[in-house]
């Protein structure tokens, strides 16, 4: 069993998609977890984790710790809220703690990233590979991407009225001026890019690889950034 776990708020979104089709591809059984649905309450910095290997907040953490120790393998998504991960993704990393302490849980246990965003998911991807690998051990294999070019704020209702929208700081004036109204085709979606998917399938079927203990050195491409090993 592998756990995807995701951070959007967003319900059937472009993350949520990507997350099961990394998840299909690797043809291996799988649980999909959304944080959003959680109660998660941000790490207090006790440290009366240490012991126990629990946290002693009771949250809905508690009873997805044991399916976090019994996983062969986790894909994790995240959004990019202003240049970094958003902030349920944080939280739910910073609550990995109680299982760092004496003997690492997830040492070695395969890891892959999805990350999303209307700008450069890379900053959100980075966030979450960093917790990963460098303060849990994991053993990160690899991260799907997909910049969908859609400001966030096309959803605010706004639309063109606003000054302080990406699109009026960031587009050209001609385009800002030409923008008159927000339409349901401006909203990409991951399927429509052929290096998304593929990045999605390939890092599914990488992740089976090295969970079976047969990951070797794999190559980029596709819309994926797939690590050397080692």
């Amino acid at each position: 069993m592998i756990l995807a776990i995701h951070s959007s708020p967003s319900t059937g979104g472009n993350l949520e998609r990507m997350v099961i089709r990394v998840a299909q591809a690797s043809d291996l059984a799988h649980e999909v977890v959304r944080l959003s649905e959680l109660s998660l309450f941000p790490c207090r910095g006790c440290v009366r984790c240490a012991k126990g290997k629990r946290c002693v907040q009771a949250d809905d953490m508690s009873p997805l710790y044991e399916k976090l120790v019994a996983a062969k393998g986790l894909i994790l998504g995240g959004v990019n809220y202003n240049g970094r991960v958003n902030a349920l993704a944080h939280i739910f990393l910073e609550r990995l703690f109680p299982l760092y302490h004496q003997e690492p849980a997830f040492r070695d246990i395969p890891a892959a990233v999805v990350a999303v965003g209307g700008e450069d998911p890379c900053a959100a991807a980075r966030d979450m590979a960093g917790y990963l690998k460098d303060v849990y051990f994991f053993q990160l294999i690899g991260t799907a991407l997909f910049a969908s070019d859609t400001p966030p704020c096309f959803s605010c209702g706004l639309g063109a009225q606003c000054t302080v929208g990406m699109p009026a700081l960031n587009w050209s004036q001609a385009d800002f001026k030409a923008f008159t109204r927000v339409t349901k085709e401006m909203f990409q979606r991951f399927e429509d890019n052929e290096d998304a998917v593929l990045g999605c399938e390939r890092l599914g079927r990488t992740l089976k690889t090295a969970i079976e203990g047969s990951w070797s050195r794999p190559r980029p491409g596709g819309g994926v950034y797939l690590p050397a090993s080692g």
